[in-house]
């Protein structure tokens, strides 16, 4: 198993343990569609679910899920191998002896509102998972991805849940949890600092200096032989006037 799964299934469990009281041995409540899955991809439910959760497990089923895997077996014969796993664990007593309910609506009657048993629900079943988002707080999911048990990151209603008990704790013991969600979750209130810009070089090019030369303005010109002109008359004035003297 990757270092990376393990981190991320033991920063889930965290999140239950300090919010909803979840502690080991786990109780993992197995359902048909897990085991049959679990059959299909070759997963050795009793060594690979305890390895991955990091932690003493119990593996329970109910009464309700193995007669009606039963049932379905004696319909479908690819089922058979299903049952056989499934009645291997040890049944949890559900209320339901003696008057079997199907097992999703065994499952939710065992759940409730809060999970006061503290089961880990291992199933594949959609209609089942959903039913725990929205109606369900404190109950861990485990599925089958390919064939690797994988757990569900907290669903939206224990978010809130959770959120919402941290607003009656004291300054002190909220920044405790706070830290403990960084840890186990890797939730961080505050944004990662911007970098500062380095001042940049200027462009080498731009330093360069322009080999144009500026053109001589025609007025100097202009100017200068106006000057010249107006001395040569003065000249000729001067010499008039002595000669006429």
């Amino acid at each position: 198993m990757k270092i990376k799964r393990y981190k991320k299934a033991q920063r889930i469990l965290g999140f239950f343990q300090n919010n909803f009281d979840l502690r080991p041995p786990y109780s993992v409540l197995l359902d048909g569609t897990f085991c049959r899955a679990s059959l299909e991809v070759k997963v050795k439910i009793k060594e690979q679910i305890p390895k991955y959760l990091g932690a003493q497990t119990k593996l329970v089923t109910t009464q309700c899920i193995i007669l009606e895997v039963e049932k379905l077996s004696k319909m479908r014969a690819n089922l058979y191998g299903t049952w056989m796993v499934v009645k291997q664990f040890p049944v949890h007593k559900c209320g339901h002896e003696g008057d079997a309910i199907p097992a999703s609506s065994c499952i939710k009657s065992l759940l409730q509102e809060k999970n006061p048993a503290k089961y880990i629900i291992a199933t594949q079943d959609d209609d089942l998972r959903q039913h725990i988002h929205h109606s369900v707080t404190g109950a861990p999911i485990l599925y089958l991805y390919h064939s690797a048990p994988t757990l569900e990151k907290p669903t939206d209603k224990c978010l809130k849940l959770a959120s919402e008990s941290n607003k009656l704790l004291t300054d002190h013991e909220e920044k405790t949890l706070k830290s403990l969600k960084r840890k186990y979750i890797g939730e961080d209130d505050q944004p990662p600092p911007k970098k500062k810009k380095k001042p940049k070089n200027p462009n080498p090019l731009s330093c360069k200096k322009s080999k144009k030369t500026k053109p001589q303005p025609q007025n100097e010109e202009v100017k200068r032989k106006r000057k010249r002109h107006k001395k040569k008359k003065q000249l000729d004035e001067e010499a008039s006037t002595s000669s006429g003297k």
